[in-house]
């Protein structure tokens, strides 16, 4: 039986690389590609593929709220987050919108096969610290905060979010402070930082 899967990574080379190492597994095809989290959407919706492999980072639409509307409007598609970004909360932000595997880009091209087989099969793909998505997650981001969640990951600062989003300094604030509610977060030391998620794993 052969797993179809789409590919979303806005990274030409890493997209094109990886396009290249699963095709080459007998039992793995790579039936479409996409650029951003819309196209990825799209090619989900019209090849309605059994697993999407999707970028958290990407432009126009984040993997975070991708995943969402996948999981809404393309029944029994499974997806596996691909990222840098291993921190907890980015985790578990994916876990809640429905992802069934998360692996960082250093992962070995045998663990991204394993991980789609897994995943295809039922099973999940995840952190061992981070609890399974049976259980009950910390309230999810709403799809504002999931994009200012993003937006920080990739570094940029609240007045860059701003001119982006088109809204104030001081709203951008506000999502951050909601975030920082959500995630657990309580004293300054535990800001989220441009670049740098917080570490949640204890918190879970």
């Amino acid at each position: 039986m052969t797993i179809r899967v789409v590919l979303a990574d806005d990274h030409i080379m890493v997209r094109d690389a990886l396009v290249g190492m699963l095709s080459a597994e007998p039992d793995l095809a790579v039936v479409g590609v996409a650029a951003d989290g819309y196209e990825a959407l799209a090619q989900a919706q019209y090849l309605r593929p059994d697993v999407l492999l999707l970028d958290l980072n990407m432009p126009n639409l984040n993997g975070i709220e991708t995943a969402a509307r996948v999981r809404k409007a393309v029944l029994g598609c499974r997806v596996i987050a691909l990222s840098a970004l291993g921190d907890a909360c980015f985790v578990k932000q994916m876990v809640a919108a429905g992802a069934r595997g998360y692996l960082d880009k250093s992962a070995s091209l045998s663990s991204l096969a394993q991980a789609v087989r897994q995943v295809h099969g039922g099973g999940t793909w995840l952190p061992e610290t981070l609890p399974p998505p049976a259980q009950p997650a910390r309230a999810l981001l709403s799809r504002r905060e999931r994009e200012v969640l993003a937006y920080i990951a990739a570094g940029q600062r609240g007045s860059q979010i701003a001119q982006v989003l088109r809204v104030a300094v001081k709203t951008v604030d506000t999502y951050r402070r909601r975030m920082m509610t959500k995630l657990g977060l309580q004293s300054q030391t535990e800001r989220i930082e441009p670049g740098r998620a917080p570490r949640l794993y204890s918190r879970v």
